[in-house]
């Protein structure tokens, strides 16, 4: 990319933010709009890629109304999405499946905690605010009560993995993540049965979870990821732990919770954003501090690494929390690192590609090259969107429009890559793009101004 296409989408950036109160009325000066990555156009019906603005308005993006880019996430959870994981519920003892396809018949065997909390979440959220369907909060709270009963410890951790029937642990737990999905999945089935059981048991996991990482010897060593130095800090443990905690958050305003969701973002924000370098750090040592270089690499995992993926997931996960405490300055920080991301692991018309011999990272290094004939995960165009449509709601960003307008190209273009087997990126998306476009449409395509007098 040239400098000066560089420096313009810096220009673009700047005053797209700089008053979002006057972005309604007024669109943005023409003279801005030359460049070929100008999307975004304050004159009336004027057409310019994949979306048409009408006085400061979004008609359509991804070369679709949004009306139409509406429907086609609904239709997919309903026609693919939902029929296919109706199969995965075990009606026989609770729980559901780790994983199911279409066609593919459902394997109970072997529960494990990273897939059977995320269940729980996704068939509460369904039922809370998709389908309202009785059999989908049924599911969800025969897998709560079997969980309970079958995986939870006395000091609230989650066995990794139990047998089918709930009567053996398979394993300890051997790592958090489990644990912040049953969290999420609790915090979710609370805003439909009212159980003040299920918001208790949240914040004691979430207290549970933050004690594990605040350790400086504590090492998760299996379920989810090869073995790390004790103490490691990871940029996953993080978001994943903050998009748990922001919906609990919004349901229980308990001051212990609060404060820990503020110190995941300032984890993100202070510890593994690099401003000079403009990433992510996946790891960081015992004492929040990057890696050396050189620092000894045993495994696949590279010291200095950077996971385009988790980097888009923890940028989006900021701003949300940043929308739930109407915190201008937080939110303007996730777009920010947002868009260096995308600058950095985003390749237009193909995503975000990884390269194995990294241990699936983006960038051995931050200022590495990126591999463009390295594995394209598309688990990880559900997050680009998500990050790009809540930046999009907010700010009429035109460069993010642009990325956004690409990825839903390139992820619409082969369904079949879809990742329908999934319980969280997924689903996660069509549930948050349906909530998103339904508040786009109902202001007639205008910005939201929620940081209007910022």
């Amino acid at each position: 990319m040239k400098k000066g296409d560089y420096s313009r989408r810096q220009f673009l950036k700047k005053n797209s933010f700089a008053s979002l109160g006057t972005i309604i009325g007024m669109g943005l000066a023409p003279e801005l709009l030359a460049s070929e990555n100008a999307v975004v156009s304050n004159k009336p019906e004027k057409q310019i890629h994949d979306q048409i603005v009408i006085e400061g308005t979004i008609d359509q993006l991804g070369g679709m109304t949004l009306q139409d880019l509406l429907k086609y996430h609904r239709n997919y959870l309903k026609d693919i999405y939902i029929p296919n994981w109706e199969r995965g519920i075990d009606h026989k003892y609770g729980g559901f499946a780790n994983a199911i396809s279409p066609g593919q018949e459902p394997d109970f065997e072997k529960k494990g905690m990273y897939f059977q909390g995320r269940a729980v979440w996704m068939f509460s959220y369904l039922y809370n605010h998709i389908t309202g369907d009785k059999k989908h909060l049924e599911a969800a709270i025969k897998g709560r009560d079997f969980l309970i009963k079958s995986a939870m410890t006395d000091d609230y951790r989650w066995a990794s993995f139990i047998s089918r029937d709930g009567k053996e642990k398979l394993t300890e737990p051997l790592d958090h993540y489990g644990d912040i999905y049953m969290m999420q999945g609790l915090a979710e089935l609370y805003i439909a049965t009212k159980d003040q059981r299920d918001l208790e048991l949240a914040i004691k996991t979430a207290i549970s979870v933050k004690d594990r990482l605040l350790s400086p010897t504590y090492q998760h060593i299996d379920a989810h990821t090869e073995a790390l130095e004790p103490g490691t800090r990871r940029l996953p443990s993080w978001q994943h732990f903050l998009a748990g905690l922001t919906p609990l958050l919004k349901v229980s305003r308990d001051p212990a919770v609060e404060r820990i969701a503020r110190y995941c973002v300032r984890v993100i924000c202070e510890h593994h954003w690099q401003p000079k370098e403009g990433v992510l750090l996946e790891l960081l040592d015992d004492y929040f501090r990057p890696y050396t270089f050189d620092a000894p690499n045993w495994g696949t995992f590279y010291p200095q690494g950077v996971s385009g993926w988790h980097s888009i997931q923890a940028c989006w996960m900021v701003m949300n929390e940043a929308l739930r405490v109407s915190h201008y300055p937080t939110f303007r920080k996730g777009f920010d690192m947002g868009i260096s991301t995308l600058e950095k692991t985003y390749i237009f018309k193909k995503g975000m590609p990884s390269n194995p011999e990294f241990g699936g990272l983006s960038l051995s290094h931050p200022k590495a090259e990126l591999d463009e004939n390295g594995n394209y995960t598309w688990g990880a165009l559900d997050d680009v969107l998500v990050y790009s449509l809540l930046t999009i709601e907010h700010t009429h960003d035109p460069v993010v429009i642009n990325y956004y307008n690409d990825c839903f190209k390139v992820y619409r273009a082969k369904p079949e890559k879809i990742v329908t087997n999934g319980l969280l990126h997924t689903p996660r998306q069509f549930f948050y793009s349906i909530e998103i476009l339904e508040r786009i449409i109902a202001r007639g395509g205008k910005v939201s101004g929620v940081f209007a007098k910022s």
